[in-house]
């Protein structure tokens, strides 16, 4: 009757361990929230961006207090005139529609300024002879042009059909075409080192995208459906480890280019040992956006947040004394942070990693509790692990400290499978 209530006692703390455990090791697949996903377009100036070109759902531009005047010409005076606007990625302003009337030199926003032209002549207009003048309000006046007949020269009427001041093209004037816009979707982040770049929407593949040796990627698609959509990325690093999945809702808007910058992949993490005695080294490692800061995060009573940096190649390495760890189970997690300009770029963070300390330690002879070797962990595994309950038995000893105990088999629960 003892030994019944003992195994009783045994399958209960099993399943109870079972799902408390099982939900730990389901956090290292949540998806991991990114502080800087930006939607360039919507109006609003986020994250790492300088200004926005709006667009999105009819957002306005926003360019913050900034002005032409705070931009220069060529000569390095201040522009007088013009709307400053954005660069459709966000990523700084665009002063080509700036421009200073009477500076001579003739800026986009101007037909001409002085004798500066650009490239028209009175042939631009259909007109063979003469010579074109410039108004003080920087507009193209062909009153000195003539047009060859057979009768002779005609000189042309000097105002008809050309807007801005008597004569001349309106300042800032752009052909318009009823060319349809593509719906489009372009996506920039940072990831691992020539990896494979996978990217979901709504859960299905939309594309795989290599980043370069600098784990820059860039993805442009018009196969997102208009409306409400869901995007993943995800990547696997150079040793088959995969990253956590990043996820963003946003809003596609028909005949518009939504651009998405700050996709940051979290960095790839593992560690060398699963059980450690107390005191002894463990290494924590994984890969990352090359030459940058990593921080390690390993929560105990106190949380200990450890730097290295990464590689060239992206790889990163902590060694990290347990002395200061208690005798129980730890979390550790990873992210990357990197100075750009005066902002700092910050990843989310990795999925998570489970280590025991105790007063003994070791690398288990049946690695990841498959005592069978069957390549599951299951119900037979954990038959095996009651049958050598209490023993010193080097396979189900998952820890290495002398004794099959519940430290085994909680390590058992983490790799459970099914």
């Amino acid at each position: 009757m003892r030994n019944f209530n003992v195994l009783f006692i045994i399958i209960l703390i099993f399943f109870g361990s079972f799902f408390i455990l099982r939900d730990i090791k389901a956090q290292e697949f949540l998806p991991t929230s990114v502080t800087i996903l930006i939607s360039c377009g919507d109006g609003l100036i986020e994250g790492l961006e300088i200004c926005d070109p709006g667009g999105l759902s009819g957002a306005p531009i926003n360019v913050g207090s900034s002005t032409c005047a705070d931009f220069n010409d060529i000569f390095g005076n201040p522009f007088i005139s013009g709307n400053l606007d954005c660069l459709t990625d966000c990523t700084d302003f665009d002063d080509t529609t700036c421009f200073t009337c009477g500076n001579t030199h003739k800026e986009d926003e101007e037909a001409c300024d002085a004798n500066d032209f650009g490239s028209a002549t009175c042939a631009t207009f259909g007109l063979q002879k003469g010579s074109l003048i410039c108004t003080p309000q920087c507009q193209i006046s062909i009153i000195n042009c003539e047009a060859m007949t057979d009768e002779g020269t005609v000189p042309s009427s000097g105002g008809g059909g050309y807007h801005g001041g008597s004569s001349g093209f309106q300042s800032g004037y752009k052909p318009g075409s009823d060319e349809k816009i593509d719906t489009a979707v372009v996506i920039k982040g940072k990831a691992y080192p020539n990896a494979d770049v996978h990217i979901l929407v709504d859960g299905k593949v939309l594309g795989i995208v290599k980043a370069d040796s600098k784990a820059d990627f860039y993805f442009e698609t018009t196969e997102i459906e208009i409306g409400v959509a869901t995007l993943g990325f995800w990547s696997e690093d150079v040793d088959g480890l995969k990253s956590t999945l990043l996820t963003l809702t946003l809003r596609v808007i028909a005949e518009a280019t939504t651009n998405i910058t700050g996709v940051y992949i979290a960095p790839s993490i593992n560690i060398d040992k699963q059980s450690v005695k107390q005191g002894d080294d463990i290494k924590i490692f994984g890969q990352s956006v090359p030459e940058t800061e990593v921080n390690v995060h390993i929560h105990s009573e106190e949380q200990f947040i450890e730097k290295t940096n990464s590689t060239e190649s992206g790889r990163w390495e902590l060694i990290f004394n347990t002395m200061p760890l208690e005798e129980d189970f730890h979390i550790a997690k990873a992210l990357f942070r990197v100075n750009s300009g005066e902002n700092v770029i910050e990843s989310g963070f990795s999925k998570l990693i489970t280590f025991h300390v105790g007063r003994e330690g070791g690398e288990p002879v049946c690695p990841e509790a498959d005592l069978n070797a069957d390549g599951r962990v299951n119900i037979v595994d954990f038959s095996i692990l009651l049958y050598h309950w209490g023993s010193d038995n080097v396979c189900a000893d998952q820890n290495q400290n002398g004794k099959v105990d519940l430290i085994d088999f909680s390590i058992m629960m983490y790799y459970w499978t099914g």
